[in-house]
């Protein structure tokens, strides 16, 4: 073989060589570029979801406040007097009609005595003038004239027994006199206080509610009160304002306790919760609840073209076994577990709680 031949076999080698490098780089890029494909196939995220549906729930009212008094009154002398005696004691109970602060009745008891007098003197007159005139002995204008005065007698008896019955200040209802605001030896003139009086069967709780609570509550609804102390009573509302505060905009609403026989202070923290009505709802774990990226408290779901959605919800009732919400589809497939990690839009696999591998 000569040179030449060699020579041009050695550059056919070589160009062979370098087409068949060439096609063999072309098919190993072609391969890596189809790989992100089928990577992205696989890097769909799994969404473990729990399949809820709506039902009945007794809807309730919650709403925070005191317990008071179902009256208190301070009760005030109606004269002027130095005070004598304090026979109530503080705490007790009291009878209507018992005697809480006694005044002096100083000459008020004189004064009874002659208006008396005066109005037996009088009756005699006009007896005397009424016969008279009876019988055509005397002008019947007489006997009219002591028929006015033993009127205007009889009128300042009565004046002088109502001034010297307000020296015995005494209890308007049955109750507790809570507070001595006057002790033996003080002067009273009228209107200053002799005591704190206060009712307190029933105690009754008051409590502050929205607008959109108030239109709910019809009075004679029952319910419960819970005491701060742990003890609960039933309750019945009486009272729904009309009105709503100024400063507030809330509406007052009363509810009396039934406590039978227990004692239970004014002033003590509780809280009234009223039934009001069923709505559809689902129960749920309270660890499900997130938030929007706009702030909203709701919960995460899948729709049934497998993309995570986004439900403000309301919780309407909690319970030690979980929390009452609306809001979300009669039925929807929550997701149960990484709720913060999945963005509302994006595409998922749904998985069954039951059948999620840890």
């Amino acid at each position: 073989m000569n040179r030449s031949t060699i020579i041009a076999a050695t550059i056919l080698f070589v160009i062979v060589a370098y087409f068949g490098l060439r096609s063999v780089m072309r098919g190993s890029i072609s391969s890596h570029k189809e790989e992100p494909v089928a990577e992205s196939v696989a890097d769909v995220p799994s969404a473990v979801i729990e399949t809820l549906n709506a039902e009945p729930h007794m809807m309730r009212v919650k709403a925070k406040g005191r317990t008071e008094p179902d009256k208190i009154v301070t009760v005030k002398a109606g004269t002027t007097g130095t005070v004598v005696s304090t026979p109530a004691k503080e705490g007790s109970f009291v009878r209507a009609g018992t005697l809480l602060c006694g005044l002096d009745v100083e000459a008020r008891s004189a004064r009874v005595k002659e208006a008396e007098a005066q109005r037996a003197s009088a009756e005699v007159s006009y007896q005397a003038a009424a016969s008279l005139a009876e019988k055509g002995l005397g002008p019947v204008n007489q006997a009219t004239a002591a028929k006015a005065q033993l009127d205007a007698a009889e009128a300042a008896v009565n004046a002088a027994k109502v001034e010297l019955g307000k020296t015995q200040i005494r209890a308007p209802f049955d109750g507790i006199f809570e507070t001595r605001l006057a002790e033996a030896g003080d002067f009273l003139s009228p209107g200053q206080a002799c005591g704190v009086l206060v009712d307190m069967d029933p105690v009754i709780i008051s409590v502050q509610v929205s607008e959109a609570v108030a239109g709910k509550l019809k009075v004679g609804m029952t319910g419960d009160a819970l005491l701060a102390d742990g003890r609960s009573f039933p309750a019945t509302l009486r009272y729904v304002a009309r009105t709503a505060s100024e400063t507030t905009r809330t509406f007052l609403v009363e509810a009396a306790l039934d406590t039978g026989d227990a004692i239970v202070a004014a002033g003590v923290t509780s809280q009234l919760v009223l039934p009001v009505g069923n709505v559809q709802a689902m129960k749920i774990s309270a660890g499900l609840l997130t938030l929007s990226d706009a702030g909203q408290m709701g919960i995460r779901y899948v729709d049934a073209t497998d993309t995570v959605r986004f439900a403000e919800v309301t919780v309407i009732d909690e319970t030690p076994n979980g929390a009452w919400i609306t809001g979300l589809p009669d039925q929807a497939d929550v997701i149960a577990l990484g709720q913060d990690y999945l963005s509302e839009g994006a595409n998922v696999k749904p998985v069954p709680a039951g059948g999620a591998q840890p």
